[in-house]
Parts: C-alpha cells; structure tokens; sequence
C-alpha cells in the first residue's frame, strides 16, 4: 500500500513540475500562417467512446460500456501538453447481476508533434499520467462492498485535428489499475480492474 501510494505522489509531482516548463517552451512553438510564433494552445475537450476490462473475470460479467470525459489541455501547439480531466464510465451487467458506474480524474503529460499549415492543425500524441476513480455497483445485493477507490496509470495515443480554434481529438487509452478492493470475481475475491476504452471528443482551443 505505502508502495502504491508513494508511486502516485511521485508521478503527481512530475505532472506538477513539469507544468511550468510547458508554458516556457517558447522555441517549440508552431509557426502560424503569419510565419511567427503561435501562443501556447489552451483548449478544453469533451467527449465520449467505449471501454471494456481486461480481466476475463470482470469482462465476463458486463458488457462493453459506454465511457465519457471532460479535458482542460495546454500546450496543444507545442511539443510537450499536458491536461487534466474528468472521466466516467457505466457498463451494463451481463444476467441479473449489478450495473458498474465509474467516476474519477486523470493528469497527463501529452508528448506530440504539431503540424500547423494556415488554419489547418494536424497532431499525433502520446500521454501518460496518473489518476484515480471510484466504483460504485448499482442495486448490490444486501451486505455486498458495492464501492471502491482505485488507482489508475493512464496511457496510449491518439491524433489531434483542428481548424481555426476547433478541435477534433481521436485516442486510445489502457488503464492499469491498483488499490483495488472490490469483489467482481465468482469468487468474491478482489481483481485487476485493467481496462482499455477508444473515444473521440471536440474540442475549443483559446
């Protein structure tokens, strides 16, 4: 536990420290249709897609979810972002068993390469982060643990397009997952709640 924890704070601490050097990165600016340098791109994202557990135990017992999120981005016309977000998710039971909401927040660092032509933006990413997100199952069985709070490693890829200030995001993001400790499993004992989910979302940039 002191483990897991102390790997949260640490990543937090990157996500914090890098944040100033984003806003500093005046040599990675893209250049506008003007020729000069383009201010550092804040923007907000909001979106939706689908998501589904890793886990057979887990997977076995829901159905493919439906997952949606919120993001306030900068840097999205530098080589280095970074964003933070909120991100929920409900998957339907399988049979007669309990509905899984899943509401949390994620921080991640974007590596990327922006391409700006005129109005036009094209930009592939990378992210990683961390995060957490809490669990809750819907109508439990008497005397059933039907809430958790799990840690969550945030990573993938994806592209961004943009137009004038309007943003068009496509991505693929894993989740690797701790702390958990609620029972998903026939067995009633605690499993990985790993999972991977694709979206898309629409964005503004200021």
């Amino acid at each position: 536990m002191r483990a897991e924890r102390s790997r949260f704070a640490f990543i937090a601490g990157l996500l914090v420290a890098a944040a100033p050097g984003i806003g500093s990165a005046q040599g990675w600016r893209a250049a506008g249709s003007d020729g000069l340098l383009t201010p550092l791109g804040e923007y907000v994202l909001f979106g939706g897609g689908v998501t589904d557990f890793k886990e057979r135990a887990v997977k076995d017992r829901f159905d493919v979810g439906g997952t949606w999120d919120a993001r306030l981005g900068i840097g999205s016309r530098s080589f280095v972002g970074a964003e933070v977000g909120y991100v929920g998710s409900a998957l339907k039971a399988t049979g007669s068993g309990s509905d899984l909401l899943t509401n949390g927040a994620e921080a991640v660092l974007r590596l990327q390469y922006p391409y700006a032509a005129g109005a036009w933006l094209v930009e592939p990413f990378a992210f990683g982060g961390i995060g957490f997100s809490h669990l809750s199952l819907r109508d439990a069985a008497p005397g059933q643990k039907d809430t958790d709070d799990i840690g969550v490693v945030p990573f993938g890829g994806g592209i961004t397009f943009g137009y004038d200030r309007f943003l068009l995001d496509a991505r693929f993001t894993y989740r690797t997952s701790f702390n958990e400790d609620l029972p998903l499993a026939p067995s009633q004992a605690p499993v990985s709640m790993e999972r991977w989910s694709v979206g898309a979302s629409i964005g503004y940039e200021f």
